[in-house]
C-alpha cells in the first residue's frame, strides 16, 4: 500500500514537471507574436500612447508607428488600462511577459481548484475511517488532477496565440466559484464582472446566475456595475462606449467555421459559410435559422429544467451555490455561437468537480466525462492548423465530421446534463457536502484573511 502511495506521489511530481517543462518553453517561444498577443499589446500601446479613443480601430497609426498587429480589439473601454504595461515594453519582452502572467494565472486556479476538489474525495468523518486508504485515494486524485490538467489542451493552446486573457479569466472564475460557495457573493459578483469586463461574451454567466441567486447578489452585481459604467463613462466619453456596442452587435452576427470554433452550433456554421454561397435560396436560409433556434431553445429549456427540478432537492446551501455556479458557467458556454478553443478553459471546472465526485457517478457518466477529456486533446491548435492547411474539408460529410470533433467537448457536456442530471443531482446530496460545512476549511477564505 505504501509503495503505491509513492508511486502516485512520483507520478503528480513527474506530471508536474512535464506541465512546468512545457510552460517554460511555450513562455520561451515567441509563437504567436502577430495573433492574439498583437491586439492586447496594441491596446496598451494605445492605452501609454494617449490614444484610448483608438482602442476598436486596428488599423490606425499608434504614436506615429504602425500596429503590430491587425485583430480587433473585444474587451470594454475600461479593461484597457490592463494592458498598459505591455505599452511600455518591446514587443519580444511584452510577449514573454504576457505568457508568463498566463501561466501563473493558470498554475494559481489550478491550486485552487486542487484544494477546493480533494474534499470531495473520501470521507475523514466516516465511522470506518482507514487512513491509509483515505490517504491512498488523495494521492490517486493529486496524480489524476496533474494529468487531466496536462492533457486539457483548452489551457494550453494560449502560448501559440500568443497569450491570451482566458488564463485571467479562468482564475477570475476559479476564485467567484468558491466565493459564491462560500456566500462570499459581492466578492463573487465583483469578480464575475471583472471576468466579463475582460471577455465580454461571458456576460450570459452573470446574467444567469443573477437570475437565480436572490435580491442580495442581483444587488451587489447593479452596485458594482453601476459604479464601474459611471467610471468608465466619465473618464472615456459615450463615444467610445458606442463604438463597442456595436462591435458587440456585429460580434453576435460573426459566423465562424470549425478552425476557429468549437462552439455547440459550428457544424450549423459550417454548412452556412460552405455551402450558402452556392445557392441564394430564401428557404436554406430560413432552414439554417430555425435549426439554429431550434437547438439554442434545447439548450435553455435544459438549464430551465435544470434549475426547477434542483430547487426541490434538500441540498446544503453551499453545495446549491456551487451548482448554481457551474450551471451559469455551463450555460454560457453551451448558448455562445463563437467558442474559440481556449474558451473551453472554464468548462474545467464542471468537469473537475465530476472527477473528484465519481463514487456518485455510474461508469457510464465517468466514461462520458473521459470523452469529453479525449475530444478536448483534439483542441490542440497546432493540430488543427494541420488538418486545415494539408485537407480540404468542404463535402457536406466532411463539413458534418469537423462540426462534431470540434463541437464534441460541449456536444457530449449538454448530453451529461440533459441525460445524467440524477447522477448530478445526487452528488450534492453526499456526505461530502456535509463534510464541506463540517470540516470548517475554506480555503478561499483562509487565503483572503
Amino acid at each position: 500500500m505504501e509503495d503505491t502511495h509513492v508511486k502516485y506521489r512520483q507520478l503528480t511530481l513527474l506530471i508536474l514537471l512535464l506541465i512546468l517543462a512545457g510552460s517554460v518553453v511555450g513562455i520561451m517561444v515567441p509563437a504567436g507574436s502577430g495573433w492574439d498577443f498583437g491586439n492586447f499589446y496594441d491596446t496598451g500601446r494605445r492605452v501609454v500612447a494617449g490614444q484610448i479613443q483608438d482602442i476598436y480601430h486596428a488599423e490606425r497609426l499608434i504614436g506615429g508607428e504602425p500596429p503590430h498587429g491587425k485583430m480587433r480589439f473585444w474587451g470594454t473601454p475600461i479593461s484597457a488600462w490592463l494592458y498598459a504595461p505591455l505599452g511600455y515594453l518591446s514587443p519580444p519582452w511584452a510577449l514573454i511577459a504576457f505568457k508568463i502572467q498566463n501561466t501563473l494565472a493558470y498554475f494559481i486556479a489550478l491550486g485552487l481548484l486542487y484544494f477546493h476538489n480533494r474534499r470531495f474525495v473520501g470521507n475523514p468523518y466516516s465511522p470506518t475511517f482507514d487512513k491509509i486508504q483515505y490517504e491512498l485515494a488523495q494521492a490517486r486524485f493529486a496524480a489524476i488532477f496533474a494529468f487531466l490538467s496536462l492533457i486539457y489542451q483548452p489551457f494550453w493552446t494560449v502560448y501559440r496565440v500568443g497569450g491570451q486573457t482566458t488564463p485571467t479569466l479562468f482564475l477570475l472564475f476559479t476564485l467567484a466559484l468558491l466565493s459564491h460557495t462560500n456566500l462570499q457573493l459581492f466578492l463573487s459578483a465583483l469578480f464575475l464582472i471583472l471576468a466579463c469586463l475582460i471577455k465580454p461574451s461571458f456576460i450570459t454567466a452573470l446574467i444567469f446566475l443573477t437570475c437565480i441567486s436572490g435580491l442580495r447578489f442581483f444587488g451587489y452585481v447593479v452596485a458594482i456595475f453601476s459604479l464601474i459604467g459611471l467610471v468608465s463613462l466619465s473618464t472615456m466619453g459615450w463615444n467610445l462606449h458606442k463604438e463597442f456596442l456595436i462591435l458587440m452587435g456585429e460580434g453576435t452576427r460573426k459566423l465562424s467555421p470549425w478552425f476557429y470554433n468549437s462552439s455547440l452550433y459550428v457544424t450549423l456554421d459550417n454548412f452556412k459559410i460552405f455551402l450558402q454561397p452556392q445557392s441564394d435560396s430564401p428557404s436554406r436560409s430560413v432552414v439554417f435559422t430555425l435549426c439554429l433556434f431550434g437547438l439554442k431553445a434545447i439548450v435553455v429549456g435544459t438549464f430551465i429544467y435544470l434549475i426547477i427540478q434542483s430547487r426541490s432537492q434538500k441540498w446544503f446551501p453551499t453545495a446549491r451555490r456551487h451548482f448554481d455556479f457551474l450551471m451559469a458557467v455551463s450555460f454560457s458556454l453551451l448558448i455562445s455561437q463563437v467558442v474559440f478553443e481556449h474558451y473551453l478553459a472554464p468548462l474545467f471546472l464542471l468537469l473537475i468537480y465530476v472527477v473528484a465526485s465519481h463514487r456518485a457517478f455510474s461508469l457510464r457518466v465517468m466514461t462520458l466525462i473521459g470523452l469529453i477529456f479525449l475530444l478536448a486533446v483534439g483542441q490542440n491548435l497546432i493540430l488543427i492548423d494541420f488538418l486545415r492547411t494539408h485537407f480540404q474539408w468542404d463535402s457536406p460529410v466532411e463539413l458534418l465530421l469537423t462540426g462534431l470533433f470540434k463541437s464534441g467537448p460541449l456536444l457530449l457536456t449538454l448530453i451529461f446534463l440533459w441525460k445524467y442530471a440524477g447522477e448530478l443531482f445526487q452528488s450534492y446530496a453526499t456526505q461530502a457536502w456535509a463534510n464541506y460545512i463540517r470540516s470548517g476549511r475554506r480555503i478561499f477564505l483562509s487565503l483572503t484573511l
